[in-house]
């Protein structure tokens, strides 16, 4: 079990004003089933992606960022984690 807290807001083309993404995370060499959970750092949510042993699975996921522009992931096993930025949402 592990938690991997990703900095967002101000890189890689994501404004730092920016509230919320929308990201695509793929799970990918698990030893065994499980899920990882993506939230925005300090508030922990259900499960977003589910996956059974050495399975390589993707799913589209829109989290809102912590206060200081992260989010976090949450995984029962371990595995790797892919995140990718589709889009973001920022306040006026």
């Amino acid at each position: 079990e592990s938690v991997l807290a990703l900095t967002i807001a101000g890189r890689g083309g994501v404004p730092a004003n920016a509230v919320s993404v929308m990201i695509n995370v793929t799970v990918t060499a698990s030893t065994s089933a499980g899920w990882v959970t993506v939230y925005p750092c300090g508030q922990p949510s259900s499960s977003s992606v589910n996956f059974a042993a050495a399975e390589t699975v993707a799913n589209a996921v829109i989290t809102p960022l912590s206060a200081t522009g992260h989010v976090c992931f949450f995984s029962n096993v371990p595995t790797d984690v892919i995140v990718d930025v589709n889009g973001w949402f920022a306040t006026a």
